[in-house]
């Protein structure tokens, strides 16, 4: 979803869980706690079959999510 894609965004551009959060926070866009991005980026992990973060992004690169 659109919220997945921003993650994967802002992860691509060097932010860290931690910058991302406060991010998501400061743009009031829920959930923006660091154990919900955690979670999130997990999932997509699994998903994608993305062995990093790294990985994910590359794959959603590939794919043209971002």
């Amino acid at each position: 979803d659109d919220f997945d894609v921003e993650l994967i965004r802002l992860l691509a551009t060097g932010h860290s869980q931690e910058e991302i959060s406060n991010l998501l926070k400061d743009r009031n866009m829920r959930p923006s706690s660091l154990s919900s991005i955690e979670k999130r980026l997990s999932r997509l992990k699994i998903q994608f079959k993305a062995n990093n973060a790294i990985h994910l992004v590359s794959i959603a690169k590939d794919l043209g999510l971002i």
